[in-house]
Formats: structure tokens, C-alpha cells, sequence
């Protein structure tokens, strides 16, 4: 029932995110279009990309996380996947649009030309985002969060505040006198739209990689395998298989025990092995673990809920 409501408090909480960015997105499309700043229209596209990431968070809650089923039986979170690439080349092909305008009026300011110079609503419009930024963390902050959450929220609004900033900077001073600084719009969009174009490369990247079933990094593989060496009664780890599912992973490993347990204990230490996994990365992780029988000495299984010094006091007390 608590996680119902959980559920149902964090969907509250996207669909205000996502209607907020949506406006927070149109506000800055229309002021770059009366005030005929590029960047303003560049920065607009960005706060497109916080949008799709909005419905993406969106899309986890009530579609990519809904259980498996007969026709999907490992969920349904390759949608999340499949939105993201699309965004992805949404944001490209703004990005790549956004830099062609901007060099164009770079051009004509190196030929000699008298480029569009943004009007001062451009920098009123860019002092005004700014603000909606910080009401739109203030009213979308969520204090039960975890704390992981809680820091990557905090390192994108940071990153937000940044970019707001530099265009706030390249929007005023194109104020300035001296024709100099008649191009500083143009240059900052030409900087913001690389900036969304590595974003969209970044994202098309991990789009493929997932589609295509790539392994997770060298440093979840190496966390992986250590959790599974430490557990009791693990002698080692034979193969490996991981992979992404949306925003979740699969785990498929070989852990290798001595071949005079019984079925029942080496099913009992691969029940544990399932187990810290999960705690490790997702309760919501898809894990199988196969069993690989080593010939070694003869030794007694250690129960996983007995510590060590349970099992000297019990060994003195039958002595």
C-alpha cells in the first residue's frame, strides 16, 4: 500500500516536471523568435532535451516497469530504450540546426555584414528562464528521494544553473558597445550547440550499445565477480554474461563450489548469491546463477546465517 502511494507521489511529481518543462521550453522558443536571438532558440532545444527526459522517467513508472509477461519475459524496459533513441536523434537534429543557423550569422559578421542583432527582451527572457529554473527544482523537489537521486538531481540543476547562466552572459553582451559584441549571441549558441550535440552522441551511444546487447562496464563486471567470490561456500567465478534492459540489468554467472555439498546446500548459496546481487544493484534485476561442481577437499558446509564464532561456541559446547 506505501508503495502504491510512493508510486503514485512520483508520478504526480513527473507529469509537474514534464508539463514545467514543456513551458519553461516554449517560453524560451517564443521569446528567441521575437527577439531574434539564436541562442535563446538554442537553449530552447536543450530545455527540449529536459523534456523528453522527463517523459522518459514518465514512461519508467507506468510502462517500462510493469512486470514481465508471456509475450515480454524480461519486462518491458527496452521501451525506455527505444524513447530514448528517438530523442536522441530529435535533440541531433535540433542541435545540428540550431549550429547552422549561428554559423550563418557568423558568416555574415566575417564577411563584413551587419548580422541581427537580439533585442534587449532576449536578455530580459534569459534572466526570466533562469528564475523558472529554480521555481521549477523548488516545486518539483522531493525530500524521500534517495540519496542517489538526490545527488544526481542536485549535479543536473547545477548543470542548469551553469548553462543558464552562460546565457544569460552571451545574451547581455550583445549590450555592450562596440560592434565586437554584436556576434556574442551567435558564438554562445555555436558553444551550446556543441554542447547538445555531444548530449545526442552520448545518448545514441548508449542507445546502440543496449540494442545490441553490449555488456555492462569493466567496473560493474569487476563489482559483479567480487561479490560473488566473497560469498560463502564460492570457491570462484566461472562466465560472466551481463547486459542492460532499459534502465534495469540482467546478470547471467557461473559460480564454481565443491562437489561434495548436497543439491540443496548449493542451491541454498546460489539463492544467497541471487540475493546480494540484488542488494548490490536493483531488487528488479534479472539474475541466474549456474552452478559449476569443483572437485576439491572434502569440507562442511557453513550455513550462511551462522557466523564463524556460532560455530566455535557450538563446536566447544559438544566438546
Amino acid at each position: 500500500m506505501q508503495a502504491d502511494k510512493k508510486l503514485d507521489k512520483n508520478r504526480k511529481i513527473s507529469y509537474t516536471e514534464l508539463a514545467l518543462s514543456l513551458a519553461l521550453t516554449l517560453f524560451k522558443l517564443l521569446a528567441g523568435l521575437s527577439a531574434n536571438s539564436t541562442l535563446l532558440l538554442t537553449d530552447a532545444v536543450r530545455s527540449f532535451s529536459e523534456f523528453i527526459n522527463e517523459y522518459m522517467r514518465l514512461l519508467d513508472s507506468s510502462i517500462a516497469n510493469k512486470p514481465e509477461d508471456k509475450s515480454y519475459n524480461y519486462g518491458h524496459g527496452k521501451i525506455t530504450t527505444l524513447c530514448m533513441g528517438a530523442g536522441a536523434f530529435i535533440l541531433l537534429f535540433a542541435g545540428f540546426r540550431a549550429l547552422s543557423l549561428s554559423f550563418v550569422e557568423l558568416a555574415m559578421f566575417l564577411q563584413g555584414k551587419e548580422p541581427e542583432i537580439p533585442e534587449m527582451i532576449a536578455f530580459h527572457a534569459a534572466i526570466a528562464a533562469f528564475m523558472l529554473t529554480n521555481i521549477m527544482t523548488f516545486l518539483t523537489g522531493s525530500p524521500e528521494l534517495q540519496a542517489k537521486k538526490v545527488s544526481l538531481k542536485a549535479c543536473i540543476h547545477i548543470e542548469n544553473l551553469l548553462i543558464s547562466g552562460f546565457v544569460i552572459v552571451g545574451t547581455g553582451c550583445t549590450l555592450l558597445p562596440g560592434k565586437a559584441f554584436d556576434i556574442a549571441d551567435s558564438f554562445a549558441a555555436v558553444l551550446l550547440s556543441l554542447y547538445l550535440l555531444g548530449t545526442s552522441a552520448r545518448l545514441l551511444y548508449r542507445t546502440a550499445n543496449e540494442l545490441v546487447e553490449a555488456s555492462l562496464d569493466e567496473e560493474n563486471n569487476l563489482r559483479i565477480r567480487e561479490i560473488i567470490d566473497r560469498t560463502e561456500n564460492v570457491t570462484g567465478s566461472g562466465e560472466l554474461k551481463t547486459r542492460r534492459i532499459g534502465r534495469g540489468i540482467a546478470i547471467n554467472a557461473c559460480i564454481r563450489v565443491n562437489d561434495t555439498l548436497t543439491v540443496c546446500e548449493a542451491a541454498e548459496i546460489a539463492n544467497l548469491v541471487e540475493e546480494r546481487l540484488k542488494t548490490a544493484f536493483a531488487e528488479d534485476a534479472y539474475i541466474l546463477i549456474k552452478i559449476e561442481p569443483i572437485p576439491e577437499k572434502k569440507q562442511a558446509f557453513k550455513n550462511k546465517g551462522r557466523s564463524s564464532e556460532e560455530e566455535r561456541k557450538k563446536n566447544v559446547t559438544l566438546f
